[in-house]
């Protein structure tokens, strides 16, 4: 049962991560999410370079990388949650999911192929635009920069931040059905949340995934990881219950 199971799940896989570069979507939103990561890190550090430049900034002043890695991070997952909406949402548009659910009778396969594609494709550009982003905004703070972010350090915590929005974007989009409605909720989740109380906001992905990239909330680094697999598993359980419940 086990191995027929991988079987399914592995072939699903496979299909999906086919479809998931038949459309140039895919590339579009990845490439946003690279120059959004970029473009923050060198405007953020920039910025607090000008401001010591004129005067807005006491002389010497120095900055954290943390500090720009955190903003940097935060702002480029909606664009991963755009991607991981782009392998689900279009066939719900396009009124092709329910032949995938009908090649596929355990609709929860489905669903697992489709995080697992997400999530492998969000953390490898995690994996790489964390410490990128980081030695950029280093370079670009020069003597203003404080201490630096390792580079283990910042890959992981941004592989773990992108793979997190990926998973729950996917929740999302079985969820609404629709792009934009998906995408809005992702919004609200991983970035509107970053402006809630400390208190309460912590146990939010927002706040939290930027918890688990520059660590300075009242929440460690682990706990945070929790905070994100929570919401994770609790959004895609709710993907899979639903979608084994109601008409493609």
């Amino acid at each position: 049962m086990v191995a027929e199971l991988l079987r399914e799940l592995s072939a699903v896989v496979r299909a999906e991560w086919g479809k998931a570069w038949s459309v140039p979507a895919a590339v579009l939103w990845l490439g946003a999410a690279s120059v959004i990561a970029l473009v923050t890190a060198m405007t953020l550090a920039n910025d607090v370079v000008h401001a010591v430049s004129t005067g807005e900034l006491p002389p010497g002043s120095i900055v954290p990388v943390r500090d720009v890695l955190g903003p940097v991070v935060s702002f480029a997952q909606i664009a991963v949650a755009g991607f991981a909406l782009h392998l689900v949402t279009p066939e719900y548009a396009a009124g092709s999911i329910g032949p995938a659910f009908l090649a596929t009778p355990r609709r929860s396969v489905v669903v697992a192929a489709k995080t697992a594609v997400a999530g492998t494709v969000a953390a490898t550009l995690g994996a790489v635009l964390g410490p990128v982003s980081a030695q950029l905004a280093e370079l670009v703070l020069g003597d203003h920069a404080g201490e630096p972010v390792p580079l283990v350090q910042a890959s992981a915590g941004a592989a773990g931040v992108f793979a997190a929005a990926a998973l729950i974007a996917v929740g999302l989009g079985f969820l609404c059905r629709s792009a934009v409605g998906a995408l809005s909720a992702a919004f609200v989740l991983l970035v509107v949340t970053l402006a809630a109380p400390g208190s309460a906001g912590r146990w939010l992905p927002g706040p939290a995934g930027a918890t688990l990239v520059d660590g300075t909330a009242d929440l460690s680094r682990p706990l945070a990881l929790a905070v994100l697999a929570a919401w994770s598993a609790v959004t895609l359980g709710l993907a899979v219950w639903t979608v084994t419940r109601r008409d493609a």
